[in-house]
């Protein structure tokens, strides 16, 4: 197979190419492979909606599901890096077999793609964003990624079975335009139809391409596209980065794993900087926590790969050194994406056309079908973070201050957790007979509140009128006398998942037009 040729600037030229991941050990873990972790439904007690509310719309965005790599990078250096030291006699016993692992990796992404699932999308009608096309290669679904999506359709389809009756319905698919988001929505229709077969021939498996909700990050109609792309290149973001990156324990972490691999004396070079390896498109690894950092992506994209190729980077990692890795990724995410630095929102407000979209199509849908519909949303990591932090979801409230580089000890913030592949966010929205509405959200299919001061409808409830949200999230006014329930019934049900203590508000509302109505008495 034809190679990729790299440099090695201050040694020599090096070649390389073809490259992919193996399982890891411990896949099944808590928060060690930050936005790489494959999506896990945990179940769970949904809080029943208040007496006389029946279900009437959900609004999702999700996450893209399991994929290879993005780009020919990780894999390159890793490559280019061994084979220096392969040429100085410097790679361990351990070591020998990293750079077949990573060409594994290579060959398995160079040839990922379903052309099943795409002809079939070519033929409904799916959309693809300007200069994009469905081919083998890097960045595309993988078949645990597909999984994951048909699975989340087939559980909203039982979750809120009266929305797809087949009965007057209407369900919207949209997608960033890139061929993973779509592919995702693709397949996450799929499972919603095996759940609501009676579906089938009511709803379009079209999926439309929209940037401006889904790929607002690189949308430079965003009026916040300047500023964010300005914040991306700052100084303060890159120094941020630098500081997390040569903390104490991610430096012994670094050496520690690549002492496996290779010498002390040929680590020590690496890490005074004697080598910068860089790919064609110009990404670097320029020391000793590059390196590492690059074999530990090969490590967290393997079970995301599992179906496509064998491969095993966990033996050059204890579950310690992965977590240290693993917080140097999710500062930097955190950082760069959202909820960002004290005293700005740069890093987050450009979500705000996803959040305008979801309450818009609240209004229009429940208006215009009353019998049941949603928009489905399928979009990336760079769409899910800013999102959550925008309507301030669970472990995504907090700022930090760029000297704050302990990153995990001064946040509850967790790729694991907020944004693993085929992450999302869903707003389920019950109305009573007489037009009131309330919202649910689920994160990851775990009931959620919201923050940014949204009040709930009582106590310890996961429901919020869709004015409250209105208000609490874009600063809309509310008007007096818009809630014309009387109270009534036992009062709220309790959550099982998660607890009310530790994610439920304590205050009453008590703005106008605030939710007066009956709650049930039991969850469901």
């Amino acid at each position: 197979m034809p190679s990729r040729p790299f440099r090695v600037l201050g040694a020599m030229a090096v070649a390389c190419l073809a490259i992919t991941c193996a399982p890891i050990a411990h896949a099944d873990t808590d928060d060690s492979l930050s936005t790489k972790t494959p999506y896990r439904y945990s179940g769970g007690t949904l809080q029943a909606p208040p007496v006389g509310f029946r279900p009437v719309n959900t609004q999702v965005v999700a996450r893209h599901g399991s994929r290879g790599l993005s780009s020919f990078k990780y894999d390159a250096l890793t490559m280019a890096i061994w084979e220096k030291a392969n040429e100085l006699g410097a790679v361990t016993p351990l070591g020998q077999d990293v750079h077949a692992q990573a060409m594994k990796l290579h060959e398995a992404n160079e040839n990922l793609g379903n052309e099943d699932t795409w002809a079939h999308m070519e033929a409904d009608g799916v959309e693809l964003s300007k200069g994009n096309k469905l081919e083998r290669g890097y960045g595309n679904l993988t078949e645990v990624g597909a999984d994951q999506h048909r699975q989340l359709g087939e559980r909203l389809a039982h979750r809120m079975p009266e929305i797809f009756n087949g009965e007057d319905n209407t369900v919207v698919v949209e997608s960033s335009g890139e061929p993973r988001a779509a592919e995702s929505g693709y397949d996450f229709v799929t499972g919603l139809l095996h759940g609501a077969p009676q579906m089938s021939g009511h709803m379009s498996r079209a999926i439309k391409a929209d940037t401006k909700t889904l790929y607002f990050h690189k949308d430079k109609s965003n009026p916040d596209y300047k500023a964010y792309k300005e914040y991306q290149d700052s100084k303060e973001l890159s120094d941020y980065v630098d500081a997390v990156n040569s903390r104490p324990e991610v430096r012994k972490a670094a050496r520690e794993v690549l002492e496996k691999i290779y010498t002390k004396d040929f680590v020590d070079r690496l890490a005074a900087g004697e080598w910068t390896f860089k790919t064609p498109e110009g990404k670097k690894a320029k020391n000793d926590v590059d390196a590492a950092l690059n074999l530990y992506n090969l490590y967290i994209i393997a079970p995301s790969m599992a179906a496509e190729t064998k491969v095993d980077f966990a033996k050059y990692f204890t579950r310690d050194q992965a977590n240290v890795f693993a917080m140097s990724l999710d500062a930097e995410d955190y950082a760069e994406k959202g909820p960002g630095f004290k005293g700005s929102d740069i890093a987050h407000r450009n979500a705000r056309p996803l959040l305008d979209d979801f309450l818009a199509q609240i209004d229009q849908q429940t208006e215009d079908h009353p019998k049941g519909s949603a928009t489905l949303r399928f979009a990336h990591a760079e769409t899910l973070v800013p999102f959550e932090a925008l309507i301030g979801a669970p472990g995504s409230r907090t700022q930090i201050s760029p000297q704050d580089t302990n990153f995990w000890q001064v946040t509850d913030w967790r790729g694991a957790k907020v944004a693993p592949l085929a992450s999302n966010v869903q707003w389920d929205v019950f109305q009573s007979g007489s037009g009131q509405k309330v919202v649910r959200m689920l994160l990851n299919e775990q009931q959620a509140t919201f923050g940014r001061g949204c009040r709930p409808i009582s106590v310890n409830s996961f429901f919020y009128t869709v004015d409250e949200l209105k208000h609490c999230l874009t600063g809309a006014s509310i008007a007096d006398g818009g809630w014309l329930v009387k109270p009534s019934g036992d009062g709220p049900s309790t959550p099982t998942t998660p607890a009310p203590s530790s994610t439920a508000p304590t205050v009453t509302p008590s703005r106008p037009g605030g939710f007066t109505g009956a709650l049930p008495a039991t969850g469901v």
